[in-house]
């Protein structure tokens, strides 16, 4: 029987993702904090701050030792975890496939609502690609700059539309996703990187115990009708 191969390290993984660096990365990033802000529906939320905090974690690792690349990752799965588990805790129903109502509650993929919020994330990039704003940062990699752009952006944009727990919580930590890209950038500090990690972590704990204080979208209309 062949011995069973050693598991990669962090460095041959992100050397395997080298060909994913630059634009296609930005793409992802693009992408990401367009599907957290426009859609209402928290499974889409969720998965698209996984490919956020994936997308981040590769930006990073031209910056950062690969471990540390992949500690944004582990943080970005723990807390998609979190509020995958606030979310059937709350009773939001729905799974992640396939898109269907559960427990009477319908998780509105494509509510009228979704639409203007669409349409909202949609000026704003707009006008970030047509005006090429760039935030006044320092001597930073350019990859760097549009990347922490675009997040700094999006998640006032989130902030503004945000009418629920989830999309505050994911505002917020695109802001810090931000803040570690642009830190990265500036200083290897394992304390700064740690700093930020750690107050995702207590965000995304936050914004979980909100959702299952606040509980389903259909419970709190029982409740109001009710009163």
């Amino acid at each position: 029987m062949e011995p069973i191969p050693p598991l990669p390290t962090a460095d041959q993984l992100w050397q395997a993702l080298v060909p994913l660096r630059g634009l296609p990365t930005l793409v992802a990033v693009g992408l990401s904090v367009f599907l957290l802000v426009a859609p209402r529906d928290w499974r889409i939320v969720v998965a698209a701050f996984m490919g956020l905090s994936f997308s981040l974690a590769l930006l990073m690792s031209t910056l950062l030792p690969a471990e540390w690349a992949l500690l944004r990752v582990i943080v970005g799965g723990l807390v998609a975890v979190i509020w995958y588990l606030s979310a059937q805790r709350a009773g939001w129903g729905g799974r992640f496939l396939p898109f269907r109502s559960e427990t009477g509650v319908n998780a509105r993929p494509l509510s009228s609502l979704t639409w203007f919020r669409a349409l909202m994330a949609l000026t704003a990039a707009g006008l970030l690609l047509v005006l090429r704003v760039r935030l006044p940062l320092p001597p930073v990699p350019p990859d760097i700059q549009i990347a922490a752009t675009w997040l700094a952006v999006f998640a006032l944009v989130g902030l503004g539309l945000g009418d629920e727990a989830l999309q505050v919580g994911a505002a917020l930590l695109m802001w810090l996703g931000a803040t570690q890209l642009v830190l990265s950038a500036l200083e290897l500090d394992p304390w700064l990187f740690w700093l930020v990690s750690s107050a995702e972590l207590l965000v995304g704990l936050a914004t979980g115990y909100l959702m299952v204080a606040r509980g389903s979208p259909a419970t709190r209309r029982v409740y109001e009708e009710g009163s």
